[in-house]
């Protein structure tokens, strides 16, 4: 659903929430990136441990409750009528903090129950964020534009109740992983493993990660007021509002957001492919934060026409999708054998780490657009991408020194008696 936002984001700009500044309505979407990442790290302990039936239920009862109370802050949902404040605590935290229940929820318990295959299990995961990121936006215009907003957001709360229901159903852990027992529940060390915070290669990609949640973001919220200002389409109308804004075209703007949801099931798929044949996730994600610097940098600021605007959407789309659905194959790749079964543990210590720059990054991207003009959203994901591929080359540096001096402290009889290091293991 944090995909989608950029379809609300419009229609509140244009419509219910015309009177709310560019940084309060960025703070919505931000807030629901925040909390789909921050609370991961209480969330991956509790998979550790098997309380996956107490993280789905909540994460259903929460998505639906935020949605469907959502169609209750705007009255008729004519123009002006919504309630920022209600609006902000309904989509923004409550389902925020739903959606936190299924995120590390999903590609942790792919990856357990598909060991050698794990980065290809993680990446056709990954493609239900594309599909929904489709599916969600064209379905949310649809109900607006035939039901109004109140009544169509209900239907769309129900859509949202379904989906979840089946994922809260299905998702069942593999018996064969370990089941680590909950300490303490006020213990730091219940849910802080220490060894991931002494393993530079970790920290490092932690840090990477989240510059790619800050800068991806940015775009994927503004693409549609981005088509909007350039011209390259026009918004819909909505039941009691004031009519279309004029464009070039009549391609509609929620298009391009559909554009790059769509695209990125491309993305995620590829990285997924290249990942295992390189037996490496962060090469993939290195190569594709930097062609996505690039084209941030050029085709954002530069699109004159709706074919380079489309150029941009699919190319960025896949970028996008690859980096997106790389992050938990990483982890995997860089936690030790030995703390295996920590890996949930260690996915949302990495994810609530990231929280912070989802949260901050589009509320910079914001400030920037209202100082110096659209393009500085895009020079802003530029400069994260940039910055971003640098940081996983150094990860990646990392982690091979790691290795290296395992291996180097391990006996020589183990070695030569056929015992495999972490490398060739991941090789293997």
């Amino acid at each position: 659903m944090v995909n989608a936002y950029g379809a609300f984001l419009g229609l509140y700009d244009e419509h219910l929430l015309t009177n709310s500044s560019d940084l309060e309505l960025s703070l919505i979407g931000a807030t629901e990136c925040f909390l789909l990442l921050f609370p991961s790290v209480f969330a991956g302990r509790l998979l550790d441990a098997r309380r996956h039936y107490y993280l789905g239920f909540t994460g259903f009862l929460l998505l639906f409750l935020g949605f469907f109370l959502l169609s209750f802050t705007s009255r008729q949902g004519l123009k002006d009528q919504g309630n920022y404040s209600f609006v902000w605590l309904t989509s923004g935290l409550m389902a925020g903090l739903g959606m936190t229940c299924f995120f590390t929820y999903s590609s942790h318990n792919v990856i357990q129950w598909f060991p050698r295959k794990r980065y290809i299990a993680a990446g056709i995961t990954s493609t239900g964020a594309g599909v929904g990121g489709i599916i969600y936006p064209l379905t949310f215009k649809f109900l607006v534009a035939n039901y109004g907003f109140p009544v169509g957001v209900r239907i769309l709360s129900s859509i949202v109740a379904g989906t979840t229901l089946i994922a809260f159903v299905l998702g069942t852990p593999c018996a064969d992983v370990p089941r680590r027992q909950l300490g303490r529940m006020f213990d730091a060390s219940t849910w802080i493993d220490k060894q991931a915070l002494r393993s530079r290669s970790y920290t490092i990609y932690v840090v990477a990660v989240a510059l790619v949640y800050g800068g991806f973001y940015s775009v994927a919220f503004h693409v549609t007021e981005w088509a909007e200002v350039k011209g390259f389409g026009t918004e819909e109308d909505i039941p009691g509002g004031n009519g279309v804004r004029p464009g070039d075209s009549g391609f509609r703007t929620f298009w391009f957001l559909a554009i790059m949801n769509g695209t990125s099931i491309i993305g995620r798929l590829a990285s997924a492919v290249f990942a295992t044949n390189l037996s490496n996730p962060i090469v993939v994600h290195t190569a594709t934060c930097l062609l996505a610097s690039l084209s941030a940098f050029f085709f954002w600021p530069l699109a004159r026409n709706n074919a380079a605007a489309i150029a941009f959407c699919s190319i960025f789309g896949m970028l996008g999708g690859s980096m997106l659905a790389l992050p938990a194959s990483g982890v995997a790749y860089l936690i030790p054998d030995d703390r295996q079964s920590h890996a949930g543990q260690w996915t949302g210590m990495m994810w609530s780490g990231v929280s912070v720059f989802a949260l901050v990054g589009p509320m910079i991207a914001a400030a920037l657009k209202r100082r110096f003009g659209m393009d500085a959203v895009g020079y802003w994901t530029g400069a994260t991408m940039l910055a971003t591929t640098v940081l996983f080359a150094w990860s990646m540096y990392l982690k091979r020194q790691e290795d290296k001096a395992l291996e180097e402290s391990l006996p020589t009889t183990e070695i030569k008696s056929g015992e495999q290091t972490p490398s060739s293991m991941e090789s293997t």
